[in-house]
C-alpha cells in the first residue's frame, strides 16, 4: 500500500461538538500554592469570581466544606470548585478557620506560591491552585457544573488529573521557555478532563445545556453553526438541515440549550469575535465580516448586547 502523504496531511481531525466548546475556552491567568499545613490548621476560602478553583491532598487528611457539601479527603483525591465558590478547608478538629487574605503566604513567582501554616501537629500536605476565565463561552460552561466535583482515586480519570496537576506544579515552580503557553494548555486539559469526568457520571436529563449534545438532531443544528459562523443562517434552513419543522425545533433547542436556535447563533458568533479582538490584530470592521456583519456598528451592537462591553473596549483592555 502507498503512503499518500498529501492525503494525510490534508485530512482534518474530526470532532464533536463539545470539542469545539472545549477549544474555544481560554484562561487568562493560573496560579497553583504548594501548601504545608500542620495540626492544628483551618482555612477560609473567599468566593473568587470567574474562576475555577482546585485543591490536590499529596499527603494527609483534609475537611473540606462549602455551602452544600462537605467532604473527607485522603491523600492522592482531588476536589475541583469550578465556579470559585467560597468553601474552608481544615484538618478535621480546627472549628478556627483563618481568611486567605491572612495567611503568611510566600510568593515565589507571578504562578506560585508557597504556604507553611498551623500549628505542631501532623503534616498535611496540598497542592492548591485557581484558574482565572472571562471567556463568556467558558463562563456558561462553568455556571452549568456543580459547585463542586470530587475525583477519587479509583475514578478512571484520577491518574490523568494527577499527572496535569504534577506538570502544572512543574511549570509554575520551574518556568522556562514555553512555560506559559504549556500552562496555558495543561489548565485547559485540567477542565476538560474534569468536565469528562463529571458528564459521564451524570444522567443525560440533567446536564442541562451539555445534553442537548447528546440530541442527534440539536448536536448537529449546533455543529453547523460551529462549523460556519458567518453563513447567514435562518430557522427555516436550520430546521431544515437536522430534518425537524421550525416550531419543533425551536422548542426543543431552547428546552435542552436555554435559548433560542438564533440567539445561540449570535452567542457563539461573538464568542468566536471575543477571542479574535483578543489574539489577533484585525480590525474590528474585518472582525465583523468574517461572522457574518455587513457593518462595524450592526457588530458592534451585538457585540455589546451579548458580550455586555464594546469590541473596543476589549481592545483597549490589552493596550492598558
Amino acid at each position: 500500500m502507498n503512503f499518500d502523504y498529501k492525503t494525510r496531511v490534508s485530512t482534518k481531525i474530526k470532532d464533536s461538538a463539545i470539542g469545539r466548546l472545549l477549544d474555544k475556552m481560554s484562561l487568562e491567568s493560573v496560579f497553583c500554592t504548594h501548601s504545608i499545613l500542620t495540626l492544628p490548621w483551618g482555612i477560609e476560602m473567599p468566593q473568587l469570581d470567574n474562576c475555577m478553583m482546585f485543591h490536590l491532598v499529596i499527603s494527609g487528611q483534609v475537611q473540606l466544606t462549602t455551602n452544600t457539601e462537605k467532604y473527607d479527603l485522603s491523600a492522592g483525591e482531588f476536589v475541583l470548585l469550578p465556579r470559585g465558590e467560597g468553601h474552608k478547608f481544615s484538618c478535621g478538629t480546627s472549628n478556627f478557620y483563618t481568611p486567605l487574605a491572612d495567611l503568611p503566604i510566600e510568593i515565589v513567582s507571578d504562578r506560585y506560591e508557597k504556604l507553611c501554616f498551623g500549628g505542631s501537629g501532623p503534616q498535611t500536605v496540598m497542592l492548591c491552585g485557581a484558574i482565572v476565565f472571562k471567556h463568556p463561552l467558558t463562563l456558561r460552561l462553568l455556571d452549568m457544573l456543580p459547585t463542586s466535583i470530587l475525583v477519587k482515586q479509583d475514578s478512571k480519570r484520577y491518574e490523568a488529573l494527577k499527572s496535569v496537576v504534577r506538570l502544572i506544579e512543574l511549570e509554575t515552580t520551574q518556568p522556562q521557555g514555553g512555560s506559559t503557553g504549556a500552562i496555558s494548555r495543561l489548565a485547559d486539559l485540567l477542565v476538560i478532563t474534569c468536565l469528562r469526568e463529571y458528564i459521564e457520571n451524570q444522567e443525560t436529563s440533567e446536564l442541562s445545556w451539555l445534553g442537548a449534545l447528546e440530541d442527534s438532531r440539536i448536536s448537529k443544528a449546533i455543529e453547523l453553526v460551529h462549523e460556519q459562523p458567518s453563513r447567514h443562517w435562518n430557522l427555516e434552513e436550520l430546521s431544515a438541515q437536522v430534518g425537524m419543522s421550525r416550531t419543533s425545533f425551536t422548542g426543543e433547542f431552547k428546552r435542552l440549550v436555554g435559548s433560542s436556535p438564533m440567539e445561540y447563533l449570535t452567542e457563539w458568533r461573538m464568542s468566536l469575535a471575543y477571542g479574535d479582538l483578543q489574539n489577533t490584530k484585525s480590525s474590528i470592521l474585518a472582525i465583523a465580516l468574517d461572522y457574518g456583519y455587513q457593518s462595524e456598528s450592526a457588530f458592534s451592537r451585538a457585540f455589546k448586547r451579548t458580550i455586555g462591553t464594546s469590541p473596543s473596549a476589549i481592545r483597549k483592555q490589552l493596550v492598558e
